[in-house]
Protein backbone atom coordinates (compact mmCIF):
# COMPACT_ATOMS: atom_id res chain seq x y z
CA UNK A 1 0.00 0.00 0.00
CA UNK A 2 1.33 3.45 -0.87
CA UNK A 3 2.43 5.69 2.03
CA UNK A 4 -0.18 7.97 3.51
CA UNK A 5 0.26 11.45 2.07
CA UNK A 6 -2.80 13.18 3.49
CA UNK A 7 -4.12 13.47 7.01
CA UNK A 8 -7.75 12.76 7.99
CA UNK A 9 -10.06 15.55 6.84
CA UNK A 10 -7.24 17.40 5.10
CA UNK A 11 -8.79 17.50 1.64
CA UNK A 12 -12.29 18.44 2.75
CA UNK A 13 -10.90 21.05 5.16
CA UNK A 14 -9.05 22.63 2.23
CA UNK A 15 -12.23 22.53 0.16
CA UNK A 16 -14.13 24.22 3.00
CA UNK A 17 -11.63 27.09 3.08
CA UNK A 18 -11.95 27.54 -0.68
CA UNK A 19 -15.73 27.63 -0.42
CA UNK A 20 -15.60 30.13 2.44
CA UNK A 21 -13.27 32.44 0.52
CA UNK A 22 -15.45 32.18 -2.60
CA UNK A 23 -18.53 32.94 -0.51
CA UNK A 24 -16.94 36.05 1.01
CA UNK A 25 -15.91 37.18 -2.48
CA UNK A 26 -19.45 36.67 -3.75
CA UNK A 27 -20.79 38.81 -0.88
CA UNK A 28 -18.27 41.53 -1.76
CA UNK A 29 -19.29 41.51 -5.42
CA UNK A 30 -22.95 41.70 -4.36
CA UNK A 31 -22.22 44.91 -2.43
CA UNK A 32 -20.18 46.37 -5.32
CA UNK A 33 -22.96 45.65 -7.82
CA UNK A 34 -25.60 47.10 -5.50
CA UNK A 35 -23.62 50.30 -4.89
CA UNK A 36 -22.85 50.62 -8.61
CA UNK A 37 -26.52 50.17 -9.42
CA UNK A 38 -27.54 52.94 -7.01
CA UNK A 39 -24.94 55.29 -8.47
CA UNK A 40 -26.02 54.62 -12.06
CA UNK A 41 -29.68 54.96 -11.16
CA UNK A 42 -28.96 58.36 -9.63
CA UNK A 43 -27.45 59.38 -12.98
CA UNK A 44 -30.07 57.97 -15.35
CA UNK A 45 -33.07 58.42 -13.07
CA UNK A 46 -36.37 56.84 -13.99
CA UNK A 47 -35.63 56.71 -17.69
CA UNK A 48 -35.88 53.42 -19.56
CA UNK A 49 -32.14 52.90 -19.31
CA UNK A 50 -32.17 53.80 -15.63
CA UNK A 51 -34.97 51.36 -14.83
CA UNK A 52 -33.26 48.65 -16.88
CA UNK A 53 -29.99 49.18 -15.00
CA UNK A 54 -31.82 49.19 -11.69
CA UNK A 55 -33.60 45.91 -12.43
CA UNK A 56 -30.48 44.19 -13.75
CA UNK A 57 -28.34 45.45 -10.87
CA UNK A 58 -30.79 44.33 -8.20
CA UNK A 59 -31.17 40.91 -9.77
CA UNK A 60 -27.40 40.53 -10.13
CA UNK A 61 -26.74 41.66 -6.58
CA UNK A 62 -29.38 39.31 -5.20
CA UNK A 63 -27.96 36.38 -7.17
CA UNK A 64 -24.44 37.07 -5.87
CA UNK A 65 -25.74 37.36 -2.32
CA UNK A 66 -27.60 34.02 -2.57
CA UNK A 67 -24.53 32.38 -4.11
CA UNK A 68 -22.46 33.68 -1.19
CA UNK A 69 -24.94 32.22 1.29
CA UNK A 70 -24.83 28.86 -0.48
CA UNK A 71 -21.02 28.76 -0.52
CA UNK A 72 -20.74 29.72 3.15
CA UNK A 73 -23.21 26.97 4.05
CA UNK A 74 -21.26 24.46 1.98
CA UNK A 75 -18.08 25.62 3.71
CA UNK A 76 -19.72 24.82 7.05
CA UNK A 77 -20.72 21.39 5.74
CA UNK A 78 -17.13 20.74 4.70
CA UNK A 79 -15.83 21.82 8.11
CA UNK A 80 -18.22 19.44 9.86
CA UNK A 81 -17.11 16.68 7.49
CA UNK A 82 -13.46 17.33 8.30
CA UNK A 83 -14.20 17.18 12.03
CA UNK A 84 -16.06 13.89 11.53
CA UNK A 85 -13.14 12.35 9.60
CA UNK A 86 -10.71 13.44 12.32
CA UNK A 87 -12.92 11.88 15.01
CA UNK A 88 -13.04 8.58 13.13
CA UNK A 89 -9.27 8.64 12.57
CA UNK A 90 -8.77 8.79 16.35
CA UNK A 91 -11.03 5.78 16.79
CA UNK A 92 -8.98 3.83 14.24
CA UNK A 93 -5.67 4.22 16.08
CA UNK A 94 -5.98 0.82 17.80
CA UNK A 95 -6.05 -0.79 14.35
CA UNK A 96 -2.85 1.02 13.37
CA UNK A 97 -1.22 -0.45 16.46
CA UNK A 98 -2.32 -3.87 15.18
CA UNK A 99 -0.52 -3.29 11.87
CA UNK A 100 -3.48 -2.16 9.81
CA UNK A 101 -2.46 0.27 7.08
CA UNK A 102 -4.68 3.34 6.72
CA UNK A 103 -4.84 5.92 3.96
CA UNK A 104 -6.96 9.09 3.98
CA UNK A 105 -8.59 11.13 1.22
CA UNK A 106 -7.63 8.98 -1.75
CA UNK A 107 -8.56 10.79 -4.95
CA UNK A 108 -10.60 8.65 -7.34
CA UNK A 109 -12.01 9.50 -10.74
CA UNK A 110 -15.78 9.43 -10.47
CA UNK A 111 -16.70 9.60 -6.80
CA UNK A 112 -14.49 12.36 -5.41
CA UNK A 113 -12.30 11.42 -2.47
CA UNK A 114 -12.50 8.09 -0.68
CA UNK A 115 -12.38 9.22 2.96
CA UNK A 116 -10.58 6.22 4.47
CA UNK A 117 -8.91 3.18 2.90
CA UNK A 118 -7.82 0.31 5.14
CA UNK A 119 -5.63 -2.71 4.42
CA UNK A 120 -5.69 -5.34 7.13
CA UNK A 121 -2.99 -7.80 8.23
CA UNK A 122 -5.23 -10.51 6.72
CA UNK A 123 -4.82 -8.90 3.29
CA UNK A 124 -8.37 -7.50 3.12
CA UNK A 125 -9.32 -4.05 1.81
CA UNK A 126 -11.99 -1.68 3.13
CA UNK A 127 -13.26 1.74 2.12
CA UNK A 128 -15.08 3.92 4.66
CA UNK A 129 -17.23 6.91 3.73
CA UNK A 130 -17.63 9.16 6.79
CA UNK A 131 -20.82 11.17 7.34
CA UNK A 132 -21.96 13.45 10.16
CA UNK A 133 -25.75 13.42 9.68
CA UNK A 134 -28.03 13.40 12.70
CA UNK A 135 -31.12 11.23 12.99
CA UNK A 136 -31.59 7.48 13.01
CA UNK A 137 -30.48 5.83 9.77
CA UNK A 138 -33.01 3.37 8.38
CA UNK A 139 -33.50 1.47 5.15
CA UNK A 140 -36.94 2.35 3.83
CA UNK A 141 -38.64 2.13 0.43
CA UNK A 142 -35.51 0.74 -1.16
CA UNK A 143 -33.12 3.46 -0.01
CA UNK A 144 -31.17 4.67 2.98
CA UNK A 145 -32.95 7.45 4.85
CA UNK A 146 -32.71 9.35 8.15
CA UNK A 147 -35.51 9.30 10.70
CA UNK A 148 -36.49 12.02 13.13
CA UNK A 149 -39.33 10.88 15.37
CA UNK A 150 -42.06 9.54 13.09
CA UNK A 151 -40.79 11.26 9.95
CA UNK A 152 -38.10 10.03 7.57
CA UNK A 153 -36.16 12.06 5.02
CA UNK A 154 -33.87 11.41 2.07
CA UNK A 155 -30.25 12.49 2.13
CA UNK A 156 -29.51 15.64 0.14
CA UNK A 157 -26.39 13.99 -1.34
CA UNK A 158 -28.50 11.36 -3.05
CA UNK A 159 -27.90 7.60 -2.89
CA UNK A 160 -25.13 7.17 -0.31
CA UNK A 161 -25.13 3.40 -0.75
CA UNK A 162 -24.47 3.65 -4.49
CA UNK A 163 -21.75 6.23 -3.89
CA UNK A 164 -19.69 4.15 -1.46
CA UNK A 165 -20.17 1.04 -3.61
CA UNK A 166 -18.78 3.02 -6.52
CA UNK A 167 -15.84 4.07 -4.38
CA UNK A 168 -15.18 0.43 -3.50
CA UNK A 169 -15.07 -0.52 -7.18
CA UNK A 170 -12.64 2.30 -7.95
CA UNK A 171 -10.39 1.40 -5.02
CA UNK A 172 -10.46 -2.25 -6.11
CA UNK A 173 -8.97 -1.28 -9.46
CA UNK A 174 -6.50 1.24 -8.02
CA UNK A 175 -5.14 -1.18 -5.43
CA UNK A 176 -5.43 -4.31 -7.61
CA UNK A 177 -7.49 -5.88 -4.82
CA UNK A 178 -9.60 -9.01 -5.13
CA UNK A 179 -12.43 -7.35 -3.18
CA UNK A 180 -13.05 -4.12 -1.26
CA UNK A 181 -15.69 -4.04 1.47
CA UNK A 182 -17.64 -0.77 1.65
CA UNK A 183 -18.77 0.87 4.89
CA UNK A 184 -20.81 3.99 5.63
CA UNK A 185 -19.81 5.42 9.01
CA UNK A 186 -21.95 8.01 10.81
CA UNK A 187 -20.47 10.05 13.65
CA UNK A 188 -23.89 11.26 14.84
CA UNK A 189 -27.30 9.69 15.42
CA UNK A 190 -28.12 5.99 15.48
CA UNK A 191 -28.38 3.15 12.99
CA UNK A 192 -31.52 0.99 12.95
CA UNK A 193 -30.74 -1.51 10.20
CA UNK A 194 -30.79 -5.32 10.65
CA UNK A 195 -27.22 -6.70 10.64
CA UNK A 196 -26.02 -3.17 9.78
CA UNK A 197 -25.99 -4.15 6.13
CA UNK A 198 -27.68 -2.78 3.01
CA UNK A 199 -26.97 -4.28 -0.42
CA UNK A 200 -23.49 -5.38 0.61
CA UNK A 201 -22.63 -2.08 2.34
CA UNK A 202 -22.18 -1.94 6.11
CA UNK A 203 -23.89 1.06 7.74
CA UNK A 204 -22.43 1.70 11.18
CA UNK A 205 -21.99 4.19 14.00
CA UNK A 206 -18.46 5.51 14.47
CA UNK A 207 -18.25 3.94 17.92
CA UNK A 208 -18.90 0.50 16.40
CA UNK A 209 -16.54 0.87 13.45
CA UNK A 210 -13.44 -0.76 14.93
CA UNK A 211 -15.38 -3.73 16.30
CA UNK A 212 -17.13 -4.33 12.98
CA UNK A 213 -13.89 -4.05 11.01
CA UNK A 214 -12.22 -6.48 13.40
CA UNK A 215 -15.15 -8.90 13.03
CA UNK A 216 -15.11 -8.66 9.23
CA UNK A 217 -11.37 -9.33 9.16
CA UNK A 218 -11.58 -12.68 10.95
Amino acid sequence: MSPRTKGPGEQIRKLGKQRYQSGRLSYAFAVVVLVGTIVLFSVFGTSFVGMLLLLGGLVGSFYLFCNGQYLIKRAGDAQRGAIAETEVAKLLRPLEHRRWQIEYNLRIKRWGDADIILYSPQGKWYVVDVKSHNGTKVYESGRLRKRYGRNTFDFNEGDLIAKVKGQAIEVKHLKSARWVTALLCFTKGNVDIPSNQVDGVYVVNATDLVNILSHLDK
